[in-house]
């Protein structure tokens, strides 16, 4: 019996937990050396990475654990690193059997900051297509999986459809795309991205919207909320806003795009979106 209680069942954020050389493997050699350290200063993340690793093999030579694992996953107590299926894809696919779903979006997560980390314009840009083929490459020989692929908007429309057309070719199942634009930049919804909207909807693919995919500054909590004579929180790791009252705006982001890409009427111009 699998978990989901129906066959018509989609999963819209599905992730994989990437080990520490993963983005490494898919970048160009010019790209490889300059990438972002992985997840550089938490010591806790490489310990629970590493006894994660410990265990998937484990599981890889022992019967008795892999059936284990099994009604472990089943009974949603690990998560993260530690999940059954975190990065290996053959694991993944037998994850995908437990589930039960008809197709699942897959996207990055902690290699996702290491692009952004990017210490000039051509790392980044490697690091994007290193970061698509990688995820692309996750998915492959399983049809239920749809790989996102993500597109920086932000460095304008010539670079952003070069990044799709070359995602098309990689096999992407999906269009992750920044929603706000760099304060000196173009609104995405200006007639010049009318060739990469009308790209996106020749190939029939979804865009995808993600928390943490913002492209430029953003913040929409004003500072004189945190003016409050209280202890600021920590800003936490990964895609998840800095504190609690941060959480209270975390679709704002997707709304002022989406708003803007009806009142600008990008979707009407390109009705298949």
């Amino acid at each position: 019996m699998t978990y989901a209680h129906r066959q018509d069942i989609f999963d819209a954020d599905s992730h994989m937990m990437e080990p520490a050389d993963w983005l490494a493997r898919f970048a160009a050699p010019s790209v490889r050396e300059a990438l972002a350290p992985y997840l550089e200063g938490d010591d806790h993340a490489h310990e629970r990475l590493a006894a994660a690793e410990q265990a998937r093999q484990a599981r890889k030579t022992d019967p008795a654990l892999a059936q284990s694992a099994d009604e472990a996953f089943m009974s949603m107590r690990y998560k993260g690193f530690e999940a059954l299926g975190a990065w290996d894809r053959d694991e993944r696919h037998h994850v995908n059997d437990l589930l039960g779903f008809q197709e699942s979006l897959m996207f990055p997560t902690t290699a996702f900051n290491q692009v952004l980390a990017s210490p000039s314009e051509a790392v980044f840009h490697g690091a994007v297509t290193a970061l698509n083929q990688g995820l692309a490459h996750f998915c492959e020989g399983d049809p239920r999986l749809r790989a996102s692929a993500y597109i920086p908007l932000g460095a304008g429309p010539d670079r952003a459809l070069e990044h799709l057309q070359e995602a098309l070719r990689q096999g992407a199942g999906g269009v992750l795309i920044d929603t706000i634009a760099p304060q000196d930049g173009q609104s995405f919804t200006h007639p010049a991205y009318d060739r990469f909207w009308a790209a996106v909807e020749a190939s029939g693919l979804p865009l995808l919207l993600h928390v943490g995919v913002n492209g430029g500054y953003y913040d929409p909590v004003p500072a004189s909320f945190y003016a409050n004579g209280r202890t600021v929180p920590e800003p936490k790791a990964g895609d998840a806003p800095r504190d609690a009252l941060a959480y209270m705006s975390i679709g704002y982001n997707a709304q002022l795009f989406l708003s803007a890409m009806i009142f600008d009427g990008v979707l009407d111009r390109f009705k298949g979106l």
